[in-house]
């Protein structure tokens, strides 16, 4: 449960926010979404694929946290022991949300009932005078710069799959010699890749798309390690 409310420099003047590596929000989503930006430094130790919206048709990238569904690996406890975090775990306790239904225009947010909010310990969110801190401001440009990111990421996904580059394929690992089959993950097809037109091709290179079907493909190596987490956990 949340409650999010926009924030204000009277309402909330008293708020502070203390800092915490504690996610285990999340301990019951496999699967987290991701933007391109961090691809790269994901890669190293999490598989990135993609899934699709069934509302709305369009696929998804996210980060491959368990092999069981509602099941976060990572996330079980308050403690975060991975080199590398996801940008949107970061975001807590505050969120974008639109001024109204027909603005382009967004307004942060504060969860007050998270355990970080208080009004003794932590980084203040204004001043004496009512202005905001430092603190605020980067928290809230981090929360906008997330925001370009998504609509980037929501751009280069939907030309992927223009080209016909994300097809549907059945992860099966083994735990304790007994299968466990993953459904509804699309990755990138190689073959396909391979097979494109000069022209299209260097289309996706001018791009600067590569690097990013790249990572892609090699973080499909980190399914050995979220089987051996999987292994750990239920012995």
């Amino acid at each position: 449960m949340s409650n999010k409310t926009p924030l204000h420099n009277e309402a909330h003047k008293a708020l502070k926010v203390t800092a915490s590596n504690d996610f285990s929000r999340f301990k019951a989503q496999h699967l987290i979404p991701v933007v391109v930006q961090e691809f790269a430094p994901l890669a190293a130790e999490f598989p990135i694929v993609f899934v699709k919206n069934s509302d709305n048709g369009q696929f998804i990238p996210v980060a491959l946290m368990g092999l069981k569904e509602g099941e976060n690996l990572y996330c079980q406890t308050n403690e975060w022991h991975s080199p590398v975090t996801p940008l949107g775990f970061r975001n807590a306790p505050f969120s974008l949300a639109k001024a109204s239904e027909d603005s382009n225009e967004a307004t942060v947010c504060i969860d007050l009932d998270d355990p970080q909010v208080n009004s003794e310990d932590g980084q203040a969110l204004f001043d004496d005078k009512g202005e905001q801190t430092e603190f605020l401001k980067n928290r809230s440009n981090a929360l906008l710069e997330l925001a370009q990111f998504s609509q980037q990421t929501t751009a280069i996904t939907q030309y992927f799959a223009q080209k016909d580059l994300l097809v549907s394929q059945q992860l099966t690992v083994k735990l304790n010699e007994q299968p466990l089959t993953i459904n509804g993950l699309y990755l990138i097809d190689e073959k396909k890749l391979a097979e494109l037109a000069t022209p299209e091709f260097e289309d996706i290179r001018s791009k600067g798309l590569l690097p990013l079907i790249y990572a892609h493909l090699n973080s499909l190596h980190q399914i050995n390690r979220l089987t051996m987490k999987q292994l750990q956990k239920d012995k």
